[in-house]
């Protein structure tokens, strides 16, 4: 009877190693990117009530949202996702959220998960109050067809934005790191990109 007890034991303890292995995902965020590990998230009302409130992200059209928090020994990232109704919806309105940060909009053919312009960028029509004049500059993460990604400094803090796509979705990535080693940062939003 105790042999009964204890195969019950051990096949419980195995499938859940295998269900939930440590990479597993929360919502749509893995536990680790790079060396920092997940230690908050949101998702629906409470991630939405959050974009709600964000400069750029909040006038995009909102089917899902999430929200999560990664720490290391380096520093704290912050990332909010949002995902419109469709691909194509979502692109226009990155567009017109890269335009408004005075980001470039030269180009936008969309058929490679988020090619939204060129590195050189344009005066925007944004809050330059709260950029403090600040404009995205391209920055070059992973060397093949990739969605292209942003960076802004604004007040110490180093912003990231993309946008990612596929036949029937679009979402807007936007992350916030209060660390300032900028190779740190870059290797954290490479992995970022490609996991998540």
């Amino acid at each position: 009877m105790k042999k009964i007890y204890i195969i019950i034991i051990v096949a419980a303890v195995l499938a859940v190693a295998f269900l939930y292995p440590s990479g597993a995902k929360k919502s749509i965020f893995t536990e680790k990117v790079g060396d920092m590990t997940l230690t908050r998230y949101e998702t629906g009302e409470a991630a939405a009530r959050q974009i709600s409130n964000m400069y750029g992200l909040k006038d995009i059209p909102l089917a899902k949202a999430y929200s999560a928090v990664y720490t290391s020994r380096k520093g704290t990232m912050r990332m909010w996702v949002v995902e419109a109704p469709d691909h194509n919806a979502a692109n226009d309105a990155f567009n017109a959220m890269n335009s408004m940060l005075g980001g470039s909009t030269g180009h936008e053919g969309h058929e490679y998960s988020g090619d939204v312009g060129q590195t050189e960028s344009h005066t925007g029509h944004g809050d330059a109050g709260m950029l403090n004049g600040t404009k995205p500059v391209k920055v070059d993460i992973l060397e093949f067809v990739k969605p292209d990604v942003y960076m802004m400094r604004v007040n110490n803090a180093y912003n990231y934005y993309y946008f990612k796509m596929d036949y029937k979705m679009g979402r807007v990535f936007w992350i916030i790191f209060d660390s300032p080693d900028e190779g740190y940062q870059l290797s954290i939003v490479k992995q970022a990109v490609m996991d998540i």
